[in-house]
């Protein structure tokens, strides 16, 4: 089966598809808030790159996302067996090619499954409508996605829904009185405002850079930031990999000791 059959057999599952660059993991079309593709598009695109890999919108299911210290520094595994007794059962599951695991999970009718990157050390919660998973036969240099059971997906148990919607819990929009009048807003109220403002694909890097920055000028601690971060990410549409915010907090670390040195 070449790249283009696989890619219509997940189409003919309902399954979202998108074209992704080959032996990579970035998308070849624009993607976000778009409908799924249709039969004519998928062979439009796959015979214009037809070494593409291909990914599947988080769109109905979401992905516990597992990494493994060997491949990302932070152990996954480790988290995913102290999660309680009777969280997580057997569904779809790969390998993908850093090694990691990936668990696919049906979105029940009766929950908001939210993204969350950092639900525990090393394990991601990918569930925004415009986030996206490559699957089998895919690869990028680092090896190749395979499934590893033949289970089919099913829903999460309710142990499991109830952790991932209360790991950071939402208030209610506030209709209160607002206090504005008092005064001009201050430099630490625009801080705060950032952290949950968010941004959209393309701009997050610079988003996250720039807060990152403002983060340690106020010279709160180094576990300070990175908590802050992380929740300001989760408020990206959609929001970037872990490993990328702490890219960014590790370059603008660097850059702000390099002016002391």
């Amino acid at each position: 089966m070449n790249m283009l059959t696989h890619a219509l057999a997940y189409a003919s599952k309902g399954y979202s598809v998108l074209p992704i660059k080959a032996n990579d993991k970035t998308p070849l079309i624009a993607y976000s808030n778009r409908p799924p593709l249709t039969k004519e598009e998928i062979e439009e695109y796959w015979t214009r790159y037809p070494d593409a890999n291909t990914a599947l919108k988080t769109t109905d299911f979401f992905v516990m996302d597992i990494d493994t210290k060997e491949a990302h520094g932070v152990d996954g595994l480790k988290s995913y067996k102290n999660l309680p007794k009777g969280a997580v059962i057997p569904t779809q599951t790969q390998r993908t090619a850093s090694g990691g695991l990936q668990l696919f999970y049906k979105k029940p009718n009766n929950a908001d499954i939210k993204q969350i990157i950092g639900f525990k050390s090393g394990i991601d919660i990918k569930a925004h409508e415009n986030n996206y998973v490559l699957v089998p036969p895919s690869q990028t240099d680092k090896g190749k996605y395979e499934w590893i059971t033949g289970l089919k997906m099913v829903e999460p148990t309710p142990l499991l829904i109830n952790l991932i919607c209360n790991h950071h819990p939402q208030p209610s929009g506030y209709n209160g009185n607002s206090y504005r009048t008092l005064g001009r807003k201050k430099w630490t109220g625009s801080l705060l405002d950032r952290l949950v403002e968010g941004a959209p694909e393309g701009q997050r890097n610079d988003f996250l850079t720039r807060l990152c920055g403002q983060l340690i000028y106020t010279k709160a601690d180094d576990k300070t930031v990175w908590e802050l971060l992380n929740f300001a990410n989760n408020h990206n549409q959609p929001p970037l990999e872990q490993q990328e915010v702490r890219k960014i907090m590790t370059s603008i670390l660097k850059r702000e000791l390099s002016k002391h040195e």
